[in-house]
């Protein structure tokens, strides 16, 4: 199977979707490293060990995957030509929802009493914000935002901080149109935070319609809108 957008058939855009929904539905509940590692893995195409990848860390994590996901992972392998089953696939716990995580959110790292949530910098920093400029939508968030714009299918970009023991972090979200493959759109978004020196930088690219987790709905409602697409003239 492919990367490319193009050449997905009917199968393969199930496999890679579902993978990409099984990452979305782990952010929060297995280290960013991981999440960031894998959807690497998935918009390259380096496919052979990522279901192992999956059910190792789940099982080593005590983290529950929905029957539906380990399908997906065993479906996946069976395409790669490969036989048998993902390492550990038989001791990962199976689980029909996803729980709730502790993490907390906020618009801005330094200044979260200050900063609203879903302040709307789409048309610039409101004049009363005037002062943090260059701090609430800094070279970092614009670098995101240049390269996920640039598609047409991209909707909008939000950024959020999650607070945490090594310091606060950048988390953003990015809404698509359903069909757009958002595991590339990750992966690109990842590559421009990297050369930014963000260490396993967290993109959240879901489809729009989706049915989000709640570790999602909490970084969005706590975001900043950085940037929505135009409405068609």
């Amino acid at each position: 199977m492919s990367a490319e957008w193009g050449e997905l058939d009917e199968r393969a855009w199930r496999l890679y979707s579902g993978a990409h929904r099984l990452l979305l539905r782990l952010a929060g509940q297995v280290p960013d490293e991981l999440i960031a590692r894998v959807r690497a893995m998935l918009a390259r195409g380096e496919l052979s060990y990522l279901p192992d990848t999956v059910t190792m860390a789940a099982v080593a994590g005590g983290v529950a995957l929905t029957a539906e996901e380990v399908a997906v992972l065993r479906e996946m392998l069976a395409a790669l030509g490969a036989d048998g089953e993902p390492a550990g696939a038989d001791a990962v716990a199976v689980t029909t929802g996803t729980p709730a995580t502790d993490h907390v959110f906020s618009p801005d790292a330094a200044r979260p009493a200050r900063v609203p949530a879903g302040l709307d910098l789409t048309d610039g920093v409101p004049g009363e914000f005037a002062d943090l400029e260059d701090e609430l939508f800094d070279l970092t968030d614009h670098l995101v935002v240049d390269a996920l714009s640039e598609h047409a299918g991209v909707a909008e970009v939000r950024r959020a901080w999650r607070a945490g023991l090594s310091g606060p972090r950048r988390v953003y979200l990015a809404e698509v149109d359903p069909g757009v493959p958002a595991w590339e759109l990750a992966l690109e978004a990842q590559d421009e935070l990297l050369e930014m020196g963000e260490h396993d930088p967290q993109v959240e690219v879901y489809w729009t319609g989706d049915d989000l987790p709640s570790y999602h709905r909490s970084a969005h409602a706590s975001a900043i809108l950085l940037w929505r697409r135009p409405d068609p003239a």
